[in-house]
């Protein structure tokens, strides 16, 4: 049967952070429950979506997920479980941050089949935490880190930042040696991107802080990569790495152009051909679903551009690369014809007869060359 992913967006924030452009509220934690009521309606709503689909992921983002009780995420889960055909090994993440999760809780979620965490460290140093508008300290993320252990988790994502205004490439080693030294299971390490809509983005344009050079962004980006498959984890998409079968099985969806169902204000869903996306308003979403709406902003029916464009921009992202056969179906002649004269532009890119892909060189210039690749 084919697989998809569930994706449930909560998105109540103690504070937002500088670089976030994620949909998110502070100050609202009186509407959680209201918002949990309206959330179930949704779930119910779309029922008969995706329904000769088995859904194998379910992923609990935002936002800070976490601020939502074990209670209201039993009653989100049976409610999936209702409305859904769930996977017997079905993987299950929540998003939490450092320090605001304690031991007990963990436990209690590891009980309602929660199976993995992704705990939002970020750095290992103190100022640039302060700097990004974190809450947490370092020693709280070790804490949190350890009572997931002792709660039975073992399947940890943590996240961690680099090319972070001030942070020298030493910081960012150290981090690496100190995240890797808990032994999570699965990395992600994302470069610091200036989002429009963000307080950074004001700083950057203010003058009041400088982005590093391209020159240390690329040198960090090796460092990761070199660091981490050392520590044996597996390099599997641009900004992610994971121990063996430990990749996010959620995300992979995502990056395979796969199906997914979405939930909560802001969140995009997709069936394999048309996406549709809810409004970015906690209001909105709160009013609609209390009168049976759907809160639906917009939806679009990718063409034929639209889906090799996808195809390209997530598929050289991944080690594994594009699947040739699906970027054939979206092109008038054949993939080896139509990238023939990138090549010599390009000598990164790897064709092995079944995936298009980028050899690590080409990993440095992943944007530009998937940019070049775009139909028009």
């Amino acid at each position: 049967m084919n697989k998809a992913g569930i994706y449930l967006h909560i998105p109540f924030c103690k504070t937002k952070c500088i670089y976030c452009d994620f949909y998110s509220v502070t100050k609202r934690e009186d509407s959680i429950d209201r918002f949990i009521d309206c959330l179930l309606t949704e779930i119910k709503l779309n029922k008969t979506k995706l329904s000769d689909y088995t859904f194998d992921t379910i992923f609990f983002g935002g936002g800070t997920p976490s601020v939502l009780s074990a209670n209201q995420i039993e009653k989100i889960l049976t409610t999936l479980n209702k409305c859904y055909n769930l996977d017997k090994k079905i993987e299950i993440t929540l998003e939490c941050n450092p320090g605001e999760i304690d031991y007990n809780k963990l436990k209690n979620l590891k009980k309602l089949g929660i199976n993995r965490l992704s705990i939002g460290f970020q750095s290992f140093n103190e100022n640039l935490l302060k700097f990004l508008g974190r809450l947490h300290n370092v020693e709280q993320s070790i804490s949190t880190f350890n009572a997931a252990r002792k709660a039975g988790f073992d399947n940890i994502n943590i996240d961690l930042i680099y090319d972070i205004p001030k942070q020298k490439i030493k910081d960012w080693k150290n981090d690496l040696f100190l995240g890797t030294s808990l032994e999570p299971e699965h990395i992600s390490a994302y470069s610091l991107t200036v989002e429009q809509n963000t307080v950074l983005n004001s700083m950057v344009k203010n003058k009041i802080i400088s982005m590093p050079s391209e020159k240390i962004d690329k040198k960090m980006f090796l460092n990761t990569i070199e660091y981490l498959e050392n520590k044996n984890y597996i390099h599997y998409e641009i900004s992610n790495f994971s121990k063996h079968k430990k990749n996010c099985k959620h995300n992979l969806h995502y990056w395979r152009l796969e199906p997914y169902l979405a939930f909560g204000p802001g969140a995009h869903g997709f069936d394999g051909y048309k996406r549709w996306w809810n409004k970015k308003s906690l209001n909105h979403y709160l009013t609609q679903l209390e009168e049976n709406k759907l809160p639906i902003e917009s939806e679009e029916i990718l063409s034929k551009k639209d889906s090799f464009n996808e195809t390209i921009m997530n598929g050289l992202r991944l080690m594994e690369g594009a699947k040739i056969n699906k970027l054939n179906e979206y092109l008038d002649d054949n993939i080896e014809n139509y990238i023939k004269p990138y090549t010599k532009k390009w000598p990164y890119i790897d064709n092995d007869g079944t995936n298009l892909s980028l050899n690590k060189k080409g990993l440095l210039f992943t944007d530009e060359i998937i940019a070049d690749l775009f139909l028009i």
